[in-house]
């Protein structure tokens, strides 16, 4: 590891890169199935988008009166959690995992949260998270379970911020989630806190994957102005040391020495195995299409083989795929093995012999990991102004930041890679209004609208062509949008008496400005999402779509969630239903399936990576205030 970087360089596990960011980029959707089954909420209603905090809940008055203890301004609550989760159909795992246990989860999860008003100008907010996982044979299995089995136990301090109000100024300082987008299922405006995807989809919402940055968070009121009100600015200041204590012990040793640095500045976890090779429970599919040379089965073992074609022992075959293809395409002596590839772009004039790296064979490959520097030329740096406008709320961004996952940098001339994160800029802007609707309909449907663009300059993509991209990474712009509706404790008579009903729909597009055919999706996350090469998506659709309702006064509230997308014809249904005792609202059950269907099992960002994964689970949780 290189923590002594001035440059904006970052790091990234090549050999596991593929498969780990196959889970990644699904978790978007895959994510939904509890951050919107039966529990689609909308964003925080304070309007600073700071969540965790339970501000409402806190005491109005003044500063205590003297009589009054000091622990009178402090409230304590939380809940805990128990989940088990259990495959439809294990021995359709077998391409996965060597485990043919029923068992797919088991998690024990104790949040506590702690608010403590001082006065009307200070207050501060702490949320620990403990969390307790069994070993499981499918980690076991691997080899390399004594990682992935401890993976998912956490007891840590998650937030921990302070706000101070001075006139005008709101000032929070810690370690604190600000969300700026809309999206109840779909990352696009919420560029500022990098993900932890160790939690396996299905299992953790959108706001528990965040992982919190320590950061200088001040909000300035503005005075109203024309027909502009409830104007303020919002800036964010994210130092690069941003150490992460959990979930750090990775099995290829991306995080070396940086644990205590800043590995939790970067998106950590990606759930296909946790960078593991065979992957874990939540394994991807790998496609084992040859496509000489670029991701030829070569039948040498190696230490770390990057990935397993289904059906081949793990012994004796490996794929090598982009950018791992890079020595294939510019070193004769590769060529000489292989043979040229048909149609290949590179010169044959070209070609020279390439030196391995030290200590490893000519056809194996090194890798290590770059995370940006803890120097304050790479700090994040972002701006947001948000306003009123009539019925509509407006915001506007600008965020100095880093590329969301890394990419994986050929040294030419020798079969050693370096994963980087590329430095990038993002401009967005967010909106959401009441929906004009006719008189007569707005007390059954009341419509909101929201909507939400970010663009994204020189966006790494891993590419198959070389010549032109000697580091085997090219750039591109994207443009990410998002339009949903969104209807809220509708009335419903006709379908419940002692309810309401609530509905939403998002349709996101994630659009390559810069596509090219040789562009390979699983290194370049947000530009499309296929594991085949020439298969670049620049226009990637998915979805959402929830409906939900309750009947007793919320003691049975079942709800449908699904995500659609178009390539494969991809589905991801969320069904669940929430059952509460009538007695009390302390505690709940909630029963989900999990399904993962389409005709293409190799396609990344819309889920169908996990086709044949399908869960049943069952969730109790009791929640509590002690104070």
């Amino acid at each position: 590891m290189e923590t002594g970087l001035h440059e904006k360089c970052g790091s990234g596990g090549v050999s596991r890169t593929m498969a780990a960011l196959a889970g990644a980029l699904m978790v978007f959707g895959l994510l939904v199935g509890a951050a919107n089954a039966g529990d689609v909420n909308a964003q925080p209603s304070n309007g600073l988008n700071i969540t965790g905090a339970n501000t409402d809940a806190l005491p109005q008055s003044s500063a205590a009166a003297p009589e009054n203890s000091w622990l009178s301004g402090l409230h304590v609550s939380g809940y805990l959690s128990q989940t088990f989760g259990m495959w439809q159909n294990p021995s359709a795992l077998r391409m996965f995992t060597k485990s043919r246990n029923n068992l797919a989860t088991s998690r024990t999860l104790l949040q506590v949260d702690e608010n403590y008003r001082l006065n009307d100008d200070n207050s501060f907010f702490m949320r620990e998270w403990f969390v307790y996982e069994p070993p499981y044979a499918f980690n076991s299995a691997n080899g390399l379970g004594m990682y992935g089995n401890e993976f998912y136990n956490q007891y840590n301090v998650r937030d921990a911020w302070w706000e101070n109000k001075t006139g005008p100024l709101t000032t929070y300082i810690g370690n604190q989630i600000v969300v700026w987008g809309q999206s109840l299922a779909f990352r696009v405006g919420d560029v500022v806190n990098p993900q932890d995807t160790t939690w396996a989809f299905g299992f953790a919402n959108l706001e528990q994957s965040r992982i919190p940055q320590w950061m200088v968070h001040p909000i300035l009121n503005l005075p109203e102005f024309g027909p502009f009100t409830s104007n303020f600015l919002e800036g964010i200041i994210i130092p690069r040391l941003q150490p992460m204590w959990n979930s750090c012990d990775y099995a290829d040793h991306r995080y070396d020495g940086e644990c205590n640095v800043n590995a939790g500045s970067v998106n950590n976890g990606f759930p296909a195995g946790v960078g593991f090779d065979p992957t874990g429970r939540f394994g991807a599919h790998i496609s084992s299409t040859r496509y000489f040379p670029m991701n030829t089965a070569a039948l040498i073992g190696g230490p770390v083989p990057p990935f397993v074609p289904a059906g081949l022992p793990q012994q004796f075959s490996r794929l090598i795929g982009s950018p791992l293809a890079n020595p294939f395409y510019a070193c004769s002596n590769f060529i000489g093995i292989f043979g040229k590839q048909a149609g290949s772009r590179f010169p044959a004039a070209l070609t020279r012999p390439c030196a391995p790296y030290p200590g490893g064979g000519l056809l194996n490959t090194s890798t290590h990991w770059e995370i940006p520097a803890s120097t304050v030329s790479n700090w994040d740096e972002g701006i947001r102004f948000h306003t009123l406008v009539g019925p509509a709320e407006l915001t506007a961004f600008y965020y100095n930041s880093w590329n969301a996952y890394p990419n994986a940098f050929w040294v030419v001339g020798t079969n050693a890679f370096v994963n980087k994160f590329a430095p990038i800029q993002q401009v967005g802007v967010t909106g959401d209004m009441p929906l004009p609707v006719p008189e007569a309909l707005s007390e059954y449907l009341p419509l909101v609208g929201r909507a939400e663009a970010v663009y994204t300059n020189h966006q790494g993509v891993n590419t198959w062509d070389i010549v032109g991209n000697p580091d085997g990474v090219r750039y591109t712009d994207m443009m990410n949008w998002m339009v949903a509706a969104d209807i809220d404790q509708a009335y419903a008579p006709w379908l419940t008496s002692t309810g309401n009903l609530s509905a939403n729909v998002e349709v996101m597009d994630a659009i390559t400005l810069d596509g090219a055919n040789s562009m390979m999706e699983a290194f370049g996350p947000w530009t499309g999402g296929a594991l085949e090469p020439e298969s670049n998506i620049k226009n990637n659709v998915s979805t959402l779509f929830n409906i939900g309702t309750s009947w007793l006064w919320e003691d049975v509230a079942p709800a449908w969630t699904m995500v659609f997308s178009p390539k494969g014809r991809t589905f991801l249904l969320f069904p669940s239903v929430v059952l509460n005792p009538p007695w009390t609202k302390k505690y709940f059950l909630k029963l989900q399936a999990i399904e993962v269907l389409g005709g293409d099992p190799y396609y990344l960002q819309g889920g169908g990576i996990l086709k044949g994964q399908s869960l049943l689970t069952a969730q109790l949780q009791y929640n509590f205030n002690l104070l």
